[in-house]
């Protein structure tokens, strides 16, 4: 019987506000999943359908998703480290000791400084369209430019233009429904949370000695046609990692929650069923 508690949302107070989380399903092992930038946790919808019924699967949004954004200190630079923190504490909240972590996109930058600093909780990583590599120059100068843009056209404008170009060409044009329901979504962003999330991703450092520790399991899943995370970067990441730790996925972009749902499902299911059985 599918897992029927998904749409059950709650709140967590973080200090400026309260931001919601999908709590689903039971069992001793536990998932946090992390949503990417220009997201909400609703993107994970059909991984709360299918893992809720094997998994107790946590799905918050960030600070800053319909609702206020983290207050840093005009001294300081936005951080990943910073939404490292709040789901550390929602996870503490909760009373959840141990817990794989997954996160796409930003979610999976997020991750990474989850798992290389709480050592002692995350169990196993996922990216998911993410990558281990800093920004170089060049797409540093392509996050102020994404900075600029938002501060003066806002989220919505900013939406409009780039999400239908994380889709792989097949899916635009089958699904712009989807497409738009997703744009939707997270047009109510304000833009100051949306320019902190760009900075904190332009400020943060490489992590790509993860891919090669034996303390944690760590998978990947890339899209072939993938413009936000390029796949020959993919790849040569995915190399660094067990065959059975990745998952390619062809004429996919940087969506394969939505694109390529099935095979990204099975794929988590299988990764977290040989890290369980180890």
């Amino acid at each position: 019987m599918p897992n029927t508690n998904n749409n059950k949302v709650h709140y967590f107070d973080y200090g400026v506000d309260q931001l919601a989380y999908f709590d689903a399903g039971t069992g001793p092992v536990t998932i946090l999943l992390i949503h990417g930038f220009g997201e909400d946790h609703c993107i994970w919808k059909r991984q709360i359908e299918f893992l809720s019924n094997h998994y107790r699967v946590i799905a918050p949004n960030l600070p800053g998703v319909h609702c206020k954004p983290l207050v840093i200190h005009h001294s300081e630079a936005p951080s990943i480290r910073n939404y490292v923190e709040v789901m550390h504490e929602l996870m503490h909240h909760l009373h959840i000791e141990k817990y794989y972590v997954l996160g796409h996109s930003m979610g999976g930058y997020i991750g990474l400084e989850f798992a290389d600093y709480y050592v002692n909780h995350v169990i196993g990583l996922g990216l998911i369209h993410s990558t281990t590599y800093a920004d170089n120059d060049a797409k540093k100068a392509s996050r102020m430019k994404v900075a600029e843009f938002i501060e003066e056209k806002g989220t919505l404008k900013y939406l409009e233009t780039a999400t239908p170009n994380l889709f792989g060409q097949a899916f635009k044009q089958k699904h712009a429904d989807q497409i738009q329901d997703l744009i939707d979504n997270a047009s109510e962003i304000s833009k100051e949370a949306m320019i902190q999330f760009v900075m904190a991703m332009r400020n943060r450092k490489a992590f790509t000695h993860l891919l090669s520790q034996s303390h944690i399991p760590v998978w990947m899943i890339a899209g072939k046609d993938d413009i936000a995370v390029p796949f020959e970067d993919s790849l040569a990441q995915m190399n660094l990692l067990p065959t059975n730790n990745v998952l390619a996925l062809e004429q996919v972009g940087h969506m394969g929650m939505l694109e390529a749902t099935e095979a990204v499902n099975n794929a988590i299911s299988q990764f977290i069923q040989s890290a369980e059985n180890k």
